[in-house]
């Protein structure tokens, strides 16, 4: 997944890789995604009023698909790597994550309805959550242990190359056109909403297909990476 901090997302199975990849997994999230949720937002006014525990999935007026390209229209110089639909003070909107080349990120907000950018945050290193006090930081403690733990029998040489297949994976992720991150995103979505319901007999089915499915793949040119992502993507839409 991504120029999303990908060394601090780590797991011994192939779900990691997909988290990796998609960003919609059980096992793992980068710290912009274990934000997600916390950040403060303005009162805003969008076109759809909503409560919390509505079921919401078939109110939206735009599609995924147009919310990411709304957000990069409105967010220079960044793509959009991952987006959700949530209420947010009362109104259904996308909540889509951006990234730009200096390692950066925003979120932005676009109306489920109209498709207007409600709110767009200030950009912000990924680096910045480390100056967060340690009781706001429990996510990047358990993905910095995680992340020790996979390293742990490595040399310093096979972690470099581990990290730079991991940013390569990122770089990958990042040049797919919008449609089909947004086809990865919803699979992903989905499949995690199977695998709450699945027994540990099923899971483990699913963990071998999905390592089938993806050997190979950090190990994977950059050209071959993204051709792989791509190949998918078509698989599924």
């Amino acid at each position: 997944m991504l120029k999303l901090k990908l060394n601090k997302l780590v797991s011994k199975n192939i779900i990691a890789i997909l988290a990796i990849v998609t960003l919609a997994t059980t096992l793992g999230i980068s710290p912009v995604f274990a934000d997600w949720d916390k950040t403060k937002y303005p009162n805003i006014e969008g076109s759809i009023p909503i409560e919390n525990s509505q079921n919401y999935s078939e109110l939206t007026q735009i599609t995924l698909v147009d919310a990411m390209t709304i957000a990069e229209n409105n967010v220079e110089n960044s793509k959009s790597m991952y987006a959700k639909l949530s209420p947010i003070n009362g109104y259904l909107v996308y909540k889509v994550v951006m990234t730009n080349d200096n390692h950066e990120y925003s979120k932005v907000l676009v109306d489920a309805g109209t498709g207007d950018v409600l709110y767009v945050t200030d950009a912000k290193s990924f680096d910045s959550n480390k100056k967060k006090k340690h009781s706001d930081n429990r996510h990047d403690s358990k993905h910095d242990s995680k992340m020790k733990y996979y390293y742990k029998d490595m040399t310093p040489e096979q972690i470099t190359e581990k990290k730079k297949q991991f940013k390569e994976m990122g770089e990958a992720w990042k040049s797919l056109s919008i449609p089909d991150k947004a086809a990865m995103i919803v699979h992903f979505m989905q499949m995690k909403l199977q695998w709450d319901t699945m027994s540990e007999e099923q899971k483990d089915e699913k963990k071998a297909e999905m390592k089938d499915k993806w050997k190979g793949l950090l190990t994977a040119s950059p050209e071959e990476k993204k051709q792989k992502l791509e190949e998918f993507a078509q698989s599924i839409k």
